[in-house]
């Protein structure tokens, strides 16, 4: 790998790690913050938010570490099953009240769209996990 791609990757991991901090923060602080469209069922599926973004950080601290390619679309789709999960769980849960049904359902449209694309992620990252020798 040349110079140029393993700093680039590295930013990459570094930004990534620090987001999911900021997240991890945010997600922790919304109930007190009152947020008036975040309904306390929230509560409910905080631990696999949170569980969700620490995998998330871990992961991307040991792809700073050591990131071979086979290694870093094993993490890759590691990362997106437990998003699907937590995506999953809070379609389920839907911790949102906009007092707007409209914007409640196209809130559930996304949530459902967001579930495909990581389906469709992790399919992806396994088919090129298996392409690549360790």
């Amino acid at each position: 790998m040349n110079r140029n791609i393993r700093k680039e990757k590295t930013g990459e991991y570094l930004f990534t790690i620090i987001f999911n901090l900021i997240l991890l923060y945010i997600f922790n602080n919304l109930l007190n913050w009152h947020v008036y469209f975040i309904t306390t069922a929230l509560n409910e599926i905080l631990w696999i938010i949170n569980l969700a973004i620490i995998i998330t950080i871990i992961g991307n601290f040991l792809l700073l570490l050591y990131h071979p390619e086979w290694l870093r679309h094993l993490t890759k789709m590691i990362l997106n099953i437990f998003s699907f999960i937590a995506v999953y769980y809070l379609y389920k849960v839907f911790p949102f009240n906009f007092h707007n049904s409209f914007i409640n359902w196209g809130l559930s449209i996304l949530l459902i769209l967001g579930l495909i694309g990581l389906a469709i992620a992790i399919i992806v990252e396994f088919s090129l996990m298996l392409n690549k020798k360790p």
